[in-house]
């Protein structure tokens, strides 16, 4: 099926950076993506490893961002529910934090493509 195993692990790293971008629509072709990394990760070396490994950090940065800003997020509309909506002026926080976020995102995947394509690691 493959021409050689360092081209059926640069195939699978390539689903993966697909599979992440579809993760904006869908959530669970991320966790797909982040299983077939680690899954994946152990039969190979060099370039595609460093790239399995850039998907995993993705992907545990973003869980990581998750609840940071969505317990950021239940905070501050506490703070406007105490304070008869006033606190909520501070949703521009998380919501800057989760722009931020997206914006590093789509730059990792990016980047990773990229680099895949020209055959270099990441990370």
């Amino acid at each position: 099926m493959f021409g050689s195993i360092r081209e059926a692990g640069r195939d699978i790293a390539s689903l993966n950076y697909v599979l992440y971008i579809l993760g904006f629509f869908t959530g669970v072709t991320a966790i797909a993506a982040v299983v077939l990394a680690y899954v994946r990760r152990g039969a190979t070396v060099g370039v595609v490893r460093a790239h399995l490994d850039w998907q995993i950090r993705i992907f545990w940065h973003g869980v990581l961002a998750f609840l940071a800003i969505g317990i950021l997020h239940a905070v501050i509309v506490g703070l406007g529910a105490i304070t008869f909506g006033i606190g909520l002026v501070f949703l521009v926080i998380p919501w800057t934090l989760g722009f931020a976020w997206l914006v590093w995102t789509i730059w990792a995947i990016v980047a990773g493509m990229r680099r895949l394509n020209r055959g270099l690691p990441i990370g």
